[in-house]
């Protein structure tokens, strides 16, 4: 599997390259009529990766890391995880995604050496003359989601959910690192005041 495909599933978007400012970009809602405490274990039911459904046993070291954020922030809620044949009180349900984004920028004029304009010239009856060039750069972004069901067993509704976006970096460690500060967030007001 190359790197790109490896950074891509991990989507998070949650995942900010190296050295920016941003973090991630992180919503959470509920259901409010739902009494939260009366939940105590909770068990992952599947991963939805990039559209492709994927059983709760799946063992890829990489989405293995997403399920321990998950299960640490739960934990530390108080809950505890079982298996799916346990009855749980929660059903937890990861979806990954990434979408591409192009970029066009454009200038009046391109820069040269020690930040001097580059001067853009057309031949014309026998001479050159100066004329405006506009420089286009172009540039793609990896916009990764990743998406925190979680679904009160018994009726199976959704009770819970959280959306994080972040932009993907070419350093996968920094993108578990955006991963792990959007998660976190998310669970920091779990469960949810009425």
């Amino acid at each position: 599997m190359n790197i790109r495909l490896l950074i891509a599933w991990l989507a998070l978007g949650l995942l900010v390259a190296g050295g920016c400012a941003a973090g991630p970009h992180v919503i959470t809602d509920f259901d409010p009529s739902v009494e939260f405490a009366a939940f105590h274990t909770f068990a992952f039911s599947g991963i939805t990766d990039r559209g492709q459904e994927i059983g709760a046993s799946d063992h890829s070291p990489l989405r293995g890391r997403i399920k321990e954020m998950i299960d640490e922030q739960l934990a530390a809620k108080g809950l505890r995880q079982v298996r799916v044949e346990d009855r749980p009180d929660l059903l937890v349900h990861l979806f990954f995604g990434v979408k591409d984004q192009q970029r066009v920028e454009r200038t009046s004029g391109a820069p040269g050496l020690y930040g001097r304009r580059v001067e853009t010239y057309a031949y014309h009856d026998g001479g050159w003359t100066p004329v405006k060039s506009p420089r286009v750069t172009a540039s793609e972004d990896h916009e990764g989601t990743l998406i925190v069901d979680l679904a009160e067993s018994s009726k199976n509704a959704l009770v819970w959910r959280a959306v994080i976006r972040a932009v993907l970096g070419d350093n996968l460690e920094k993108n578990f690192e955006m991963a792990n500060k959007g998660v976190a967030t998310a669970f920091k007001d779990y469960p949810p005041a009425r």
